[in-house]
């Protein structure tokens, strides 16, 4: 696919894009890019709902639940997203040669957040006077694009494009995983573990995915990747950074035990989950870290609570990891969150969080456990009088062994 920046003149036809005004607009297009498709080449939305999609040349044929209709170049369905948010079986395909434009979709909705935000009073976001003005100028940085988003780290991006090829083998992602140690001693010490079979030890990485499974290998290593995140150059932040660090794989761990005990759930999904629900305070961080050093603690506090489920879903999103992963990083501070009947992983991740904040003495930054819709829906058994769970006191040696597996060491 070839991409280009597109023109601002692209963009002012299109619904709801055309609804930001000139400047605004003008922000978002460096964000797009177009793409262009051969005859035949598919869509699916499962793969792009980070991007609000319009078709600019050419025809496709849109299918949704079973029903086709065929959308022409010029069109007022054209002029329209192809795939509807939260719609993610709908699929297009490309009946010439096609050309589209992506605009990034959560940038859009932070610049239409913005804009009908505009003039608001510093008493509405609950931060003083220099909070405040810092707040703004971050949260522009974001609309506008300034803020510095962590790259995918090198391994995890070659296991991403490996893995969409159906034809991959064990002996491939063995040499993918091969190019970094830190990846290849994980899925080495995971495979070795109790928590993957009966503790035996395997001796090397082709024989570590063998027992683990190529799925569940993959997640793995992806996760142990994301590790590199969690940095900063600042020296006055590299403190916190660490601190969000280590709290983010003791949630990602939590979040591996729990779904290991509860049915429906992938317990390597859930550990990436658990590890990147926060990551929207490190690009935070870094900025306020490179533009602020002089700046104090209860000051980021108060700006990384209000922009990192903003900022987060801009990081996952420009990874691709998927519309679970931008759930929990979007609502994962939503204590009392209960959009559906049955949990999710977003529902396995406040629980963790929960748990974790209760036995690290912070219980007083939480409700209780009865007050958190997501407990219930995950048919967990009440804590003890301490406020700890069975199924987590029972997996101490597994959580210890895990830790290590993202963190390493020996």
């Amino acid at each position: 696919m070839a991409e280009v920046v597109p023109d601002l003149k692209v963009l002012d036809e299109l619904h709801p894009v055309k609804e930001l005004d000139r400047e605004k607009r003008a922000g978002l297009a460096q964000r797009s890019q177009f793409a262009d498709l051969r005859r035949g080449q598919r869509l699916d939305a499962s793969q792009e709902h980070r991007w609000l999609i319009y078709l600019l040349e050419g025809s496709i044929s849109l299918v949704d639940e079973g029903e086709t209709r065929t959308v022409a170049a010029g069109s007022t369905r054209a002029r329209q997203p192809l795939f509807s948010e939260g719609r993610f079986k709908e699929q297009a395909e490309a009946l010439t040669g096609v050309r589209l434009l992506r605009v990034d979709r959560r940038v859009f909705e932070i610049l239409q957040q913005q804009q009908s935000q505009s003039g608001y009073e510093v008493e509405d976001v609950e931060l003083d006077d220099t909070e405040g003005a810092l707040f703004a100028e971050v949260y522009e940085a974001c609309a506008s694009g300034k803020v510095d988003l962590p790259a995918l780290p090198e391994i995890a991006l070659k296991i991403q494009t490996a893995m969409k090829d159906p034809d991959v083998d064990i002996a491939r992602l063995a040499r993918i995983v091969g190019m970094d140690l830190a990846v290849t001693g994980g899925l080495i010490r995971a495979a070795s573990s109790a928590a993957y079979g009966s503790g035996n030890p395997v001796k090397s990485v082709r024989d570590a995915i063998v027992r683990l499974g190529l799925t569940a290998a993959r997640r793995l290593a992806i996760t142990i990747a994301m590790q590199q995140v969690f940095q900063s150059k600042s020296p006055a932040l590299r403190r916190r950074m660490q601190e969000l660090g280590d709290r983010s794989v003791h949630v990602s761990v939590l979040s591996f035990v729990m779904a290991r005990h509860c049915t429906g759930f992938d317990p390597e999904h859930a550990l990436l989950a658990g590890l990147l629900h926060d990551v929207g305070s490190v690009p935070v961080l870094d900025y306020l870290g490179r533009n602020h050093p002089e700046i104090s603690d209860g000051e980021i506090d108060a700006i990384v609570e209000k922009l990192r489920g903003v900022v987060g879903e801009l990081v996952v999103g420009s990874w691709n990891l998927g519309p679970d992963i931008s759930m929990v990083v979007r609502e994962s501070g939503n204590w009392r969150r209960d959009q559906q009947r049955t949990g999710d992983y977003c529902d396995i991740v406040l629980v963790a969080r929960l748990y974790h904040l209760n036995q690290a003495g912070s219980a007083s930054e939480a409700p209780s456990y009865h007050e958190v819709p997501a407990f219930a829906k995950l048919g967990l058994v009440p804590p003890n009088e301490f406020g700890k769970l069975a199924i987590i006191e029972d997996a101490q040696d597994e959580m210890r062994e895990m830790m290590t597996v993202i963190k390493g060491g020996g």
